[in-house]
């Protein structure tokens, strides 16, 4: 069975990537600004390979301490905006809310070593482990998405 699936990270420097279980081929899109720029790009997402079912991964988010009123607020419009684009599309088959905590544990599991608590190294090591999978050059905007689009396509692969 051909999947397609999508991995999303709804921050509003995020981005959203996509694969095919046959394919093997990731395409990832920086977030757009405007609601209907990200409904475009998930149309071509859940369009571009024929798959028997689409799935869904965005990382489920919530509010830090630290954050800010209006950026905790943006960043839920960014997260509410990215659940109504795909609970509105009819051809995507599952969402799939997965917590940072849990997609990066997977990382931490798959390449045998602990991502460091350093914010800024962890990124780095985040864009390292991207870079494998993306058929473009991984960034601080993409890496996250296309670790979750990654975990969703091994996940999906274990269920079979």
């Amino acid at each position: 069975m051909n999947k397609t699936i999508i991995g999303i990270d709804p921050g509003s420097n995020g981005a959203i990537c996509y694969t095919s279980s046959k394919e093997k081929i990731m395409y990832s899109y920086k977030c757009h600004k405007l609601i209907s720029g990200r409904k475009d790009t998930t149309l071509i997402a859940v369009n571009t390979f024929k798959s028997d079912e689409c799935i869904a991964y965005i990382e489920k988010v919530h509010a830090m301490p630290h954050d800010g009123r209006s950026s905790l607020f943006k960043f839920g419009v960014n997260y509410g905006a990215w659940l109504g684009i795909l609970h509105s599309n009819n051809k995507i088959n599952r969402i799939i809310e997965v917590s940072p905590q849990k997609w990066m544990k997977f990382w931490e599991n798959k390449i045998g070593e602990k991502l460091p608590k350093v914010k800024k190294d962890r990124k780095n090591k985040l864009k390292e482990i991207a870079s494998i999978y993306t058929n473009k050059p991984a960034t601080l905007w993409n890496a996250d998405a296309v670790l979750i689009s990654m975990y969703g396509f091994y996940t999906e692969e274990e269920g079979e």
